[in-house]
């Protein structure tokens, strides 16, 4: 009878070392999040032949490559498989006694100027998927730009001291668009677009090891307002969006009446996600990423479409994965 079993394969500095850390690798636990901040890799080891304070020390900058692997999974032959993508050693520990240490890597380009070189650049007539790319090309890495309809079309914006990581991030937040570097690539998504998408999975109560449930009134909204000066009359223009009782109300620069509503829109979807939010601990699924969605049923008014904000993947021991939903619908 084959048995289930989930493993992770890693590749050190270009090297297979999957079974050379047989014996030593306890929990892998693979940090998946849609947007907003980097995957990361945490291994934790037992050391009591102390070759990872020796000869297998760890340097920092090094790079990890990992695959989870998941066999026989929900019957004979079953396999599922999920690229975890490469990352950066930026931190280990070791501890004693026995020995013992975690090493943990982030999916940052290895050019560490992405996100610790400060710079000001007054950029024009660009778009933001240009923008995307220079920097992806100064970072040494791709630029994959998953958005729908025309160029959004900038004629002017200032990098004053920001690092090329804040400074995207800022930018495709401010147009209601999604960042994450993923296997040696900038990826850049439309969130509202990946949530009217439908979910991917069923999840039902027998699936639950856990859960728990948040949900908020504050800091939502039913509209907004956006108002800004005309670069051309100098007049002050007001662009609306939705109605209600809960209007957000922002001001600053945009170019034209679009760029405005799109700015306005932008921030109102960006403050109303999350509103209702789910954490579940379910067996692993190699099959489900960050930035999908899943339906939950059987679960009373907490039943609905959800979107995926994170996923954490722990292997080790067994294979289980947390889940942070935002509802949809």
């Amino acid at each position: 009878m084959r048995t289930r079993r989930a493993y992770v394969d890693l590749i050190w500095n270009g090297a297979a070392v999957t079974t050379k850390m047989d014996g030593y690798q306890k929990d892998v636990t693979y940090t998946d999040p849609a947007s907003g901040e980097a995957d990361s890799l945490d291994v934790s080891i037992h050391d009591r032949a102390g070759k990872w304070i020796g000869p297998w020390f760890p340097a920092v900058g090094d790079t990890l490559a990992a695959t989870i692997k998941a066999t026989n999974w929900t019957g004979p032959g079953d396999t599922k498989i999920l690229p975890c993508g490469s990352f950066v050693l930026d931190n280990f520990s070791f501890s004693g006694w026995p020995i013992a240490g975690t090493i943990s890597g982030v999916s940052v380009p290895a050019d560490s100027s992405f996100r610790e070189t400060e710079r000001s650049k007054t950029w024009e007539n660009v778009t933001v998927e240009e923008i995307g790319k220079e920097i992806a090309g100064r970072a040494g890495v791709a630029l994959v730009y998953d958005v729908e309809g025309g160029p959004i079309q900038i004629k002017t914006i200032e990098q004053s001291e920001q690092t090329d990581c804040n400074f995207f991030m800022d930018l495709c937040s401010t147009y209601g668009l999604a960042m994450k570097v993923y296997s040696k690539k900038i990826v850049v998504f439309d969130r509202e677009a990946y949530k009217a998408k439908g979910p991917v999975a069923i999840i039902t109560p027998d699936m639950i090891q856990s859960w728990s449930s948040n949900e908020k009134l504050a800091g939502t909204y039913t509209g907004g307002e956006y108002t800004y000066t005309d670069p051309s009359t100098e007049e002050e223009i007001k662009v609306n969006v939705g109605g209600g009782p809960r209007i957000l109300k922002l001001s600053g620069k945009a170019d034209n009446k679009a760029d405005a509503e799109r700015k306005i829109k932008a921030a109102v979807a960006n403050a109303n996600h999350g509103a209702a939010k789910l954490s579940l601990t379910i067996m692993g699924n190699a099959s489900l990423v960050a930035s999908q969605c899943v339906a939950v049923q059987d679960m009373g008014k907490l039943s609905g479409k959800y979107y995926a904000d994170q996923i954490t993947h722990h292997i080790g021991g067994g294979y289980t994965m947390d889940l942070d939903l935002s509802l949809v619908e």
